[in-house]
């Protein structure tokens, strides 16, 4: 295990934003010792590929978020060890993944990337799109995003939410603060708020920003300009959020912009889902749930192009992750080593 915390700490101490430099790939690749791989370059993204065979693909992601202007214990990339737990940015999502997978087997099949937490246009999507034109196809992509709640292993990721972005604009009629009448900033907050209880229990439609162009304090704006994050589980609940704003809104609705963001996936029962839930109760003594809750992730990509194929994740405890003081025990790390090396072997 000496091996694995010294990469581990190799790996923490970088200062992996989006976009990072060249030179931490090849650091990488420097002390893992690989002779054969792919490095791809597009604009400022960079993605590492290495696969000796055809029978999964593990899919992480070098980028961290960066840490805020909040004080933390010490500096964020200084990994620091106090009571069995390393604080460091990105041991979460997803450095500490991606260490417990690759000291599993002498070589993995791994890809990895620096535009996860950015637009990840260039990035997973890219090489997936490649790999899906040279014919190359796996039979299981699996990530270590972190899906765990409370005890590594009680949460297995198979589907995400699908997500859209909103842009409205709405107009009304300005008044004076002091006499009664209309507002439109508050007429239109209740309208969304009742929105938000008609939705599906398993959806989330959350108010970004919202801002208007008036700068005066004794009157109510003409414009006012909102911003709609909605996580829905079916393509056909975008069309009904759509025909209600254009139904409620249409004498106040002046523009209407919408980007989906990421798509709805779900994986099946299968082999590999049974192999890993009869792992985890070999080592945690746990029945893991199915969960579909949370960010889109890059697997997302890997639907798109092989929808009969499997996929799943299981990662660290996601507590803190993107947080002040990101942290992760070392036992956790080294249960999800144990978890990936058994169940590794089992496809082998």
């Amino acid at each position: 295990m000496y091996n694995f915390f010294f990469f581990l700490k190799f790996f923490l101490i970088k200062k992996t934003y989006s976009y990072c430099k060249e030179l931490y790939f090849y650091k990488i690749i420097n002390y893992l010792k690989i002779n054969v791989f792919e490095i791809f370059k597009i604009r400022n993204t960079i993605n590492l590929l290495f696969y000796k065979n055809k029978s999964y693909l593990f899919i992480a992601h070098l980028d961290v978020v960066n840490e805020g202007f909040t004080k933390w214990i010490n500096n964020s990339f200084n990994c620091i060890c106090y009571k069995k737990k390393i604080f460091c940015r990105g041991i979460i999502d997803m450095k500490g993944g991606f260490c417990s997978f690759f000291f599993t087997q002498k070589k993995n099949n791994f890809l990895l990337t620096n535009d996860e937490e950015n637009t990840s246009i260039y990035g997973t999507q890219y090489i997936i799109n490649i790999l899906y034109i040279r014919n190359i196809v796996f039979l299981l992509f699996f990530g270590g995003e972190p899906t765990s709640n409370k005890i590594i292993g009680d949460n297995i990721k198979i589907s995400r939410r699908g997500s859209i972005n909103l842009l409205i604009i709405f107009r009304g009629k300005q008044k004076h603060c002091a006499y009664i009448g209309k507002n439109i900033i508050t007429f239109f907050l209740k309208k969304i708020f009742f929105l938000k209880k008609k939705i599906n229990k398993n959806e989330i439609i959350e108010i970004n920003n919202i801002f208007s162009i008036s700068g005066n304090t004794n009157i109510t704006p003409i414009n006012v300009f909102l911003k709609i994050n909605y996580r829905f589980l079916f393509y056909k609940n975008i069309v009904k959020l759509k025909k209600y704003f254009f139904f409620k809104f249409k004498n106040n609705l002046i523009y209407f912009k919408w980007v989906l963001s990421g798509i709805p996936f779900l994986c099946y029962k299968n082999f590999f889902l049974l192999k890993i839930f009869n792992t985890i109760y070999l080592l945690q003594n746990i029945f893991s749930k199915i969960n579909f809750l949370g960010g889109t992730s890059d697997l997302r990509y890997c639907y798109i192009f092989n929808k009969r194929k499997f996929f799943f994740e299981i990662g660290l405890i996601n507590n803190s992750i993107h947080k002040v003081n990101e942290y992760s025990s070392f036992d956790n790390l080294i249960i999800l080593n144990l978890i990936y090396f058994y169940f590794l072997n089992g496809i082998r």
